[in-house]
C-alpha cells in the first residue's frame, strides 16, 4: 500500500501513533515509506533524500513484548530528556542517531544531521 507520510502508515495498522517527528529539516523529501511485518514485530520506516544525503526514521512496534534496552556500538554523545523520556544520540562517522524507546515501540532517527537538528525534530515529536 501507497503511504503518504510515516504517520499515516502508522495511523492505519497502531493506535499510538505519536512517535513520528513532525519537523524534517529543509531540504529533505520523501523518498518512501516502508512498512513490513512478521510475527514478532511490524517495522515502519521512512526514507528522506536531499542530494544524496539521506534521513531514515525508523520505528519497531513489538507485537507481543516490549523492548527493554536497545544495543548500540556507537559513540554516546548524549542523553536528551523530555517530557519523561530519554533520547539517546550517537555518533556514527559522518551521522547521527537518535535512539529511544516508548512503551512498545523501539525507534530511531539516522542521517547526515547536526545535534540541532535532530534535538529539533525531537522537540516536534507529537506536535502533529
Amino acid at each position: 500500500q501507497e503511504y503518504t507520510s510515516l504517520q499515516d502508515a502508522l495511523a492505519e495498522t497502531d493506535q499510538d501513533y505519536d512517535l513520528v517527528p513532525t519537523w524534517i529539516p529543509d531540504g529533505y523529501v520523501l523518498e518512501e515509506i516502508i512498512v513490513d511485518e512478521n510475527p514478532i514485530q511490524r517495522v515502519y520506516i521512512a526514507v528522506y533524500d536531499n542530494n544524496g544525503k539521506r534521513l531514515k526514521i525508523t520505528i519497531r512496534s513489538y507485537l507481543d513484548i516490549d523492548p527493554e534496552k536497545v544495543e548500540v556500538n556507537d559513540t554516546l554523545l548524549e542523553i536528551y530528556k523530555l517530557s519523561g523520556m530519554e533520547y539517546y544520540i550517537f555518533q556514527n562517522d559522518l551521522q547521527l542517531r537518535v535512539v529511544w524507546i516508548n512503551s512498545s515501540y523501539e525507534c530511531y532517527i539516522s542521517g547526515e544531521l547536526t545535534l540541532e537538528e535532530i534535538k529539533t525534530m525531537i522537540n516536534s515529536i507529537g506536535k502533529g
